[in-house]
């Protein structure tokens, strides 16, 4: 009983020691890179057992704002930085952005749905509540119910001037339609697991989210309508080689942002992030990596 004892002790002090000395490394901010950063923070940790990530959402505009505040070591984020953003953060450090994957938006419905492809303008004019009703758009006779993300999202950002707005059709385009909002009707979802859920039990329902997150996080529950930016264009469905072939025309950057002056473990995450094995990883997340991969060219002797 003595030696039980004894035994028991060991291993809960081994354990005490092995949990105080790991070094947390705190992610948050996209919600589109949320399922992606997860996956590569559990992958670091393998060959890191002193490190452990943890990886929060809350949108792109939250994580610039708790990484200005100290509160994480890294935020990630689906669009770039504005101006006003990129000032603040110099103000509390030496600033690095670094472009870690591409993704692409993809517009989702309840797999019910008879709609299997959309335009940008039809897309646009959805969202606006100009087109209230599917069958306007080739669907059932059923009132189009609309969901979109807050305007903490990155993805919503995005979607708002390249979509509803009309930048992709070119400058004349976007200044007639700049002023173009959300439909009124539209229903506000916090993240990508709310618009989902919302999604699947509103069968009349349409929304929009990171390519990345609608193939892999709710596959099941979801699905991913073909785009064409013209109507008379190619209809194209997103995946990882129609982003990298640029054929799908709803695509988008994705960056970490973090201070350079915050210690080795910073560092060590950032160059696994970049390196041959973290894009590697960034790749079987369901993102398209950001880096061409590594060739080894092995030479024949001259004979």
């Amino acid at each position: 009983m003595k030696n039980l004892s004894l035994l028991f002790y060991i291993l809960i002090t081994i354990q005490f020691v092995a949990c105080k000395d790991k070094q947390t490394l705190k992610v948050a901010g996209s919600e589109t890179m949320n399922s992606m950063m997860r996956f590569l923070g559990t992958e670091y940790e393998k060959v890191n057992a002193d490190v452990r990530v943890t990886v929060e959402g809350g949108g792109s505009e939250s994580g610039i704002d708790r990484l200005r505040k100290g509160e994480i070591d890294m935020a990630v984020s689906s669009r770039d930085l504005n101006q006003a953003e990129f000032d603040d953060l110099r103000k509390t450090g030496n600033l690095e952005k670094v472009r870690l994957a591409y993704d692409g938006v993809a517009l989702v419905v309840n797999p019910s749905n008879p709609v299997s492809k959309l335009h940008l303008i039809q897309t646009s004019d959805i969202f606006s509540g100009k087109i209230k009703n599917w069958k306007e758009v080739g669907g059932q006779d059923a009132p189009i119910s609309i969901v979109i993300r807050n305007d903490k999202s990155g993805t919503q950002d995005y979607f708002q001037n390249h979509i509803l707005k009309r930048r992709d059709l070119g400058e004349k385009e976007y200044t007639t339609y700049k002023s173009n909002v959300f439909s009124p009707n539209a229903k506000i979802v916090k993240d990508n697991a709310e618009m989902a859920k919302y999604i699947q039990e509103n069968p009349n329902s349409i929304g929009y989210m990171g390519m990345g997150s609608a193939l892999v996080d709710h596959k099941d529950k979801l699905k991913a309508l073909e785009y064409a930016k013209n109507a008379k264009d190619p209809y194209v469905t997103p995946s990882i080689r129609n982003v990298y072939d640029r054929k799908y025309k709803l695509a988008r950057e994705l960056f970490i942002i973090y201070k350079t002056d915050q210690g080795d473990k910073i560092d060590a995450f950032v160059t696994y992030l970049t390196s041959e094995q973290g894009q590697v990883a960034v790749l079987q997340s369901g993102y398209l990596r950001s880096s061409l991969p590594e060739v080894e060219v092995s030479a024949e002797p001259v004979k």
